[in-house]
């Protein structure tokens, strides 16, 4: 075999690899392009969600639901404790408890704080179905929040 053979064949593969890089490295960056793309889309809002606080609040008292109206802030130490346990431990009550989740630096829940006498945080308020509620203000352990969750759940039928 001719050595320029040899050589235009070896050029054309070095070619075609190069392409080939070039393709996967394209395909990739689409690829990457599309997850950041669909993950950054507006989600839908489930319903309540979107509404304040409050609303949801005097909504779930006039419902007769039991509720955890919890008022904490993101970045007091004892608050990202109560939220981190609340993240836990409270979908296994959703069902048959409401949570209202108020940050107590949003303008928009100040009427509530005043409302609710909130003065120190994490504050947490267990409402039963007859609206009679239960303070608890500072951290909770695990089995008192169950607890209180539980007991909620239990008068929720």
């Amino acid at each position: 075999m001719p050595k320029q053979s040899q050589r235009s064949r070896t050029a054309a593969r070095q070619s075609v690899s190069a392409v080939n890089r070039y393709l996967l490295l394209a395909v990739i960056v689409l690829l990457a392009g599309a997850v950041l793309w669909f993950k950054n889309q507006a989600k839908p809002v489930p319903a309540g969600l979107d509404e304040p606080a409050e609303a949801q609040f005097d909504r779930y008292l006039q419902q007769k639901q039991p509720m955890l109206a919890f008022f904490h802030s993101t970045d007091c130490h004892s608050c990202v404790e109560m939220m981190n346990l609340v993240a836990e431990v409270y979908p296994r009550y959703e069902d048959s408890v409401a949570l209202v989740d108020v940050n107590v630096y949003d303008s928009a829940n100040q009427n509530l704080l005043r409302r609710a006498r909130i003065l120190s945080i994490p504050t947490q308020i267990f409402i039963d179905k007859d609206g009679t509620g239960k303070v608890i203000i500072g951290v909770m352990s695990r089995e008192q929040f169950e607890l209180e969750l539980q007991r909620l759940a239990d008068t929720s039928s």
